[in-house]
């Protein structure tokens, strides 16, 4: 595919990426109750609410870039955290778009500043992916052993059945690349530049990074467990480390979310029932944290994209001016 190819496919993306978040957000204001979200508004904390969240962007940020500067140092180039966070600041922006434009945003930067191959961050960045979706399966699987008792028997069978599931495939992967068995005809995929990063994974640098993604994750968990109090919400860290990562994974589906809103608050509506407030509709209530959370988190982070898209642009200028 010729890089016009290449555009006209990820125009599209965004364009069905928005579509369908456009009518998941009509379906929501079709189904919720608008009385009960203003109530919940008028109701909620918003002094002590701001400075929390603006504390917990700012951490959420810093954890996310040392993980990609062990990232791309074990697998890439040498790489500071001076030099990682206002390019992982700069990818808030298209995180905006989706998830994954972020992610290639971030591959796009580094080829820029580090002279690496473009299709081997890509793979980088890939290969973390992946280890995001195994850990945020962990993660499930283990506070579902500790508090599944407070779930719903059938939402906690379904995606215990779902994370099972992947741990399968994880363990498929492990025997593909490290252990050189070939699976039917994907043999192949090891001459593909795109999995450079897969064949160069060791079992310890699965280890390694699951821990530090399940330690990333678990910064969501708190990240809500903070907030749900200034909205009159009460959730227990046992059934967070269930629903967070589980909303976390659906958040990373490009077709059906843009900008953090979309399938994701349809499933909030599940899974956050049992922590509104007595006497409340449920739809409404969370409706209304829900847009409001997601909207905090993604104008913090634009405004981190905002500062750092200055130092990245100035950087690029100078690396473009330098060249021969």
């Amino acid at each position: 595919m010729g890089e016009h190819g290449m555009s006209v496919f990820k125009s599209w993306n965004k364009l069905v990426a928005w579509a369908v978040t456009t009518i998941i957000l009509v379906w929501l204001g079709m189904t919720t109750d608008f009385g009960v979200a203003v109530e919940t508004l008028k109701s909620a904390h918003f002094l002590p609410y701001i400075p929390v969240v603006i504390g917990v962007c700012i951490v959420v940020f810093w954890v996310d870039s040392v993980c990609l500067v062990v990232l791309f140092r074990r697998f890439n180039a040498p790489t500071t955290l001076r030099e990682m966070l206002p390019i992982k600041g700069a990818s808030y922006l298209l995180n905006v778009v989706n998830y994954n434009a972020g992610a290639a945003s971030i591959a796009y930067f580094f080829r820029n500043r580090k002279r690496v191959p473009f299709i081997e961050s890509l793979s980088s960045m890939l290969w973390l992916n992946f280890i995001d979706v195994v850990a945020l399966s962990l993660l499930v699987i283990m506070a579902t052993g500790v508090g599944g008792e407070r779930i719903d028997p059938t939402t906690s069978s379904t995606l215990l059945t779902f994370c099972c599931s992947l741990l399968v495939i994880l363990l498929g992967t492990l025997a593909y690349w490290n252990a050189g068995w070939n699976f039917f005809l994907f043999g192949r995929l090891r001459s593909w530049r795109l999995f450079t990063t897969f064949s160069k994974a060791t079992i310890k640098d699965y280890g390694m990074f699951l821990s530090l993604r399940v330690f990333f994750v678990t910064t969501y968990v708190f990240s809500q467990w903070l907030v749900m109090p200034f909205f009159n919400m009460e959730a227990g860290l046992d059934e967070l480390f269930i629903y967070v990562p589980a909303l976390t994974f659906i958040g990373t589906i490009p077709l059906v979310n843009a900008a953090g809103l979309g399938a994701v608050q349809g499933f909030m509506r599940e899974f956050y029932a049992d922590f509104v407030p007595a006497g409340h509709d449920i739809n409404g209530f969370i409706d209304a944290y829900s847009t409001t959370t997601i909207l905090s988190f993604v104008l913090i982070r634009v405004v981190i994209g905002l500062i750092c898209m200055r130092s990245v642009g100035k950087d690029m200028a100078q690396d473009t001016a330098t060249e021969p």
